[in-house]
């Protein structure tokens, strides 16, 4: 019972003193591409919990902020500049011989079966005579 009653003001006490600063907003559509995925997680959960609340609350800062988030230039939307290295490029031609190549066996293969199905229909007809 005393335990009970001598950490419920600790418990209390601790609790308060703990604080969240945000990440800073200052900015960011020409700090996001440099940021690491985990601060840039944090601030969109930061974001969307902000989001939950009335827009009125939120500081201009990260009205733009979650405006770059969910409508910038970035992520699926954003520019890609990325140059293929020779690696890449063998690969990527490689794999494209070998998806043209079953490609065209696997016709081949139709317009044979669809000419032996002709043969044995043919075949069974006359049979069946």
């Amino acid at each position: 019972m005393w335990a009970r009653v001598t950490l419920k003001p600790l418990a209390r006490r601790s609790a308060s003193s703990l604080s969240y600063t945000p990440p800073s907003m200052v900015d960011l559509p020409s700090r996001w591409s440099t940021m690491n995925p985990q601060l840039q997680e944090e601030i969109t959960e930061y974001l969307t919990w902000k989001m939950e609340d009335s827009w009125k609350l939120m500081t201009v800062d990260e009205l733009k902020a979650s405006y770059y988030i969910s409508y910038g230039q970035w992520g699926p939307r954003g520019k890609t500049d990325i140059q293929l290295t020779p690696t890449m490029l063998i690969w990527k031609g490689l794999f494209s011989t070998l998806l043209f190549t079953a490609l065209g066996v696997s016709l081949i293969n139709l317009k044979r079966d669809k000419h032996m199905d002709k043969a044995l229909n043919g075949l069974q007809r006359n049979s069946s005579e």
